[in-house]
């Protein structure tokens, strides 16, 4: 039985239909894309099947006892919690079993209880229902997994106690997607998860929806998540969904089959209409009047074959610059230093003509004042970036208002003071979606899909010779992406592009710059070498994030707080010398005795023997906290490990 059957659905928004009898089911265990146009109605889709809003016809059938999940594009997570508490908000019926064991396991150790059998054999009844509920539950590794997540989605173990109230929006978009996943509903709505993610943080998740045993409906501009996670593809045009099988990139050869076969049949067909016509016209008086008259008949029986509908994209070229100088960009021992910190530190490269370079990193890391310091825009601390002689530059700025005025209508924005007519850059407009009266929208009142597009005209009327684009697909829908794409593939000009589009830079760079911690290092090759190294070390430069997540029983990694191990793995007291900072390998050692430990202390409490001895059980009791504690402190020791291990 479907987990969601959607059957005939339609909506309407002030007036114009978004929806005209969408129908389709999810599978348990299904991965679902959902792809379209921007305003196609895909987030309408996903809200009613939230239910969030409600159709104003048609049914959503959702198996009983199935548990659906929604992330929106811009979630709101409660803003007076901590991160952490957020987080683990999604355990709440857990955390109420957990509070209610140490309640049990308290009473247990009082006196009291153990005076009277009675309410001993009651108590340990209830110790024992509880404790198997929550083990069941996966009480003893939630928190591993709580750790897991929001490291895997780009978090420092210094953030899990932050107020949500003092961090940025994506942030928070974050941390709503980390409380999604945690509670694992049976499907996963997602509404451009990838908003706000790194390239780590990306992997993290790609990962995660891959192994994720629950169904996945998938709306995203990233190709290269719905290639590796989805098997069926859903099209919403027109207000309609149509399947297709497979993901991405079989999704793109099957419609272009398809359309190709509609046109077949469509022209065919109107080569028959236009026979009959004919015939009937010729003969309509004649001594053939009676077949005439039968090929009406025939005429009016036919079927019309509709035409494929061709929807309208942007369409344009970048001209090929100029033979300029051979190095057209070249940083010297860059610093940029904001409020005592060096974003940037003793940075070095330079860019060939005819290069196309990815600028990857962490967010935060400064690659945006790198691009911008490239472009002009701002001034280095110390050192120079030099543009070659006569090297015409264009910038495309991550937030488009940082280049368009919004007081502007397109026209006027994209005319400036280009030696253009009104009548050119009308024209060069067409081909960006701008034809008639939307040439005289404000940009203040256009989408930021339609402003990233009159930023895209304004760089190609200026013929640059370097192009320094900042996460240039924002905010386009998959049809105008893969023309940009295309493109920027056929620019013989130079490029340094900032973008968490693997797609793009998988099938766009040669050569990659990645920058964290203020440095700068260069990568030979395309997206998939970044992630060859990754893998062959160990996933050194992924600040925690690409780690799979835990599977069900999996046990955390501890940490010892009441002994110490030193580089040669001597134990003694805390404080009886001063050992090195330990290894990853030791923690994991000291972790796995503990483990062990508290495995060997959770059987022993489970044993209704124990509590005969009262002094006995105290000291197991306590001894539990004491191991349980200690892991929560070595946990700490041992991600900070892993982060000096990647420095």
């Amino acid at each position: 039985m479907p987990l969601v059957t959607v059957t005939n659905l339609t909506k309407t928004y002030a007036g114009a239909p978004v929806l005209a009898g969408v129908s389709f089911a999810i599978e348990p265990g299904d991965k679902l894309g959902l792809v379209g146009r921007n305003g196609a109605g895909k987030t309408t889709v996903l809200r009613l099947v939230a239910g969030l809003d409600t159709a104003d016809a048609g049914a959503i059938s959702i198996r009983p006892g199935a548990v659906v999940g929604y992330l929106a594009q811009l979630p709101e997570p409660a803003q007076d919690r901590t991160l952490w508490d957020e987080a683990v908000s999604a355990f709440a019926g857990l955390r109420d079993v957990e509070r209610r064991l140490h309640e049990a396991e308290a009473r247990l150790a009082a006196p009291a209880v153990h005076g009277d059998e009675g309410r001993l054999a009651e108590t340990l009844e209830e110790y024992g229902r509880l404790r198997e509920r929550f083990e069941r539950a996966g009480g003893f590794t939630y928190e591993v997994e709580v750790r897991r997540t929001l490291s895997g989605l780009g978090f420092g173990q210094e953030q899990f106690r932050q107020p949500l109230a003092s961090m940025s929006g994506g942030q928070r978009s974050r941390a709503a997607l980390a409380k999604l996943l945690l509670a694992a509903p049976d499907a996963l709505l997602l509404d451009e998860p990838t908003n706000h993610l790194d390239l780590d943080a990306l992997e993290w998740l790609q990962e995660f929806l891959q192994q994720y045993r629950g169904a996945v409906l998938l709306v995203s501009h990233d190709r290269y998540l719905l290639d590796a996670v989805t098997t069926r593809t859903l099209e919403l045009e027109d207000g309609r969904i149509e399947e297709y099988p497979g993901n991405y990139s079989a999704y793109t050869v099957e419609r272009a089959a398809r359309h190709a076969r509609r046109r077949e049949a469509f022209e065919r067909q109107q080569i028959e209409i236009e026979s009959l016509k004919e015939y009937i016209r010729r003969n309509r008086a004649g001594q053939n009047a009676r077949q005439a008259k039968s090929r009406e008949k025939r005429l009016a029986r036919i079927q019309p074959v509709q035409a494929p509908r061709t929807a309208r994209t942007p369409s344009f070229q970048l001209e090929s610059p100029r033979r300029g100088p051979q190095i057209v960009v070249r940083a010297r021992g860059v610093t940029r230093r904001f409020g005592g910190v060096d974003v940037l530190r003793d940075v070095s490269f330079e860019i060939r003509r005819g290069e196309k370079v990815g600028l990857i990193g962490p967010n935060g890391a400064g690659k945006t004042t790198l691009l911008r310091l490239a472009a002009g825009l701002d001034t280095p601390t110390a050192g120079a970036v030099e543009l070659g002689p006569g090297v015409r530059l264009g910038y495309f700025a991550q937030d488009a208002g940082e280049t368009l005025d919004g007081a502007h209508t397109v026209l006027d924005e994209v005319l400036g003071a280009r030696p253009l007519s009104p009548e050119q850059v009308r024209t060069a407009l067409g081909r960006f979606l701008f034809s008639g009266e939307a040439a005289y929208k404000r940009i203040g009142q256009l989408s930021g899909g339609e402003r990233r597009r009159v930023a895209l005209a304004k760089l190609v009327l200026d013929r640059p010779d370097l192009l320094l684009l900042d996460e240039p697909t924002t905010h386009l829908d998959l049809p105008s992406l893969e023309v940009l794409e295309a493109a920027l593939r056929t620019f013989s000009g130079a490029i340094l592009v900032v973008s968490h589009d693997r797609y793009l830079l998988e099938h766009l760079t040669g050569r990659l710059l990645i920058l964290a911690g203020g440095a700068l290092r260069a990568l030979p090759g395309p997206y998939h070498a970044y992630r060859e190294s990754l893998a062959a070390r160990a996933d050194p430069a992924a600040p925690q994030g690409g780690r799979p997540m835990p599977e069900a029983g999996e046990p955390s990694r501890p940490r010892d707080a009441a002994v110490s191990t030193d580089r040669t793995g001597a134990r003694g007291p805390e404080g009886s010398r001063r050992p090195q900072a330990p290894d990853v390998d030791e923690l994991v050692a000291r972790i796995g005795a503990l483990e062990r430990e508290q495995t060997d202390l959770s059987r022993l409490m489970g044993d209704p023997e124990l509590y005969r001895d009262a002094e006995r059980a105290r000291h197991t009791v306590r001894r539990y906290e004491e191991v349980s504690a200690a892991l929560e402190t070595l946990y700490g020791e041992l991600d900070l490990a892993e982060d000096r291990a990647r420095a």
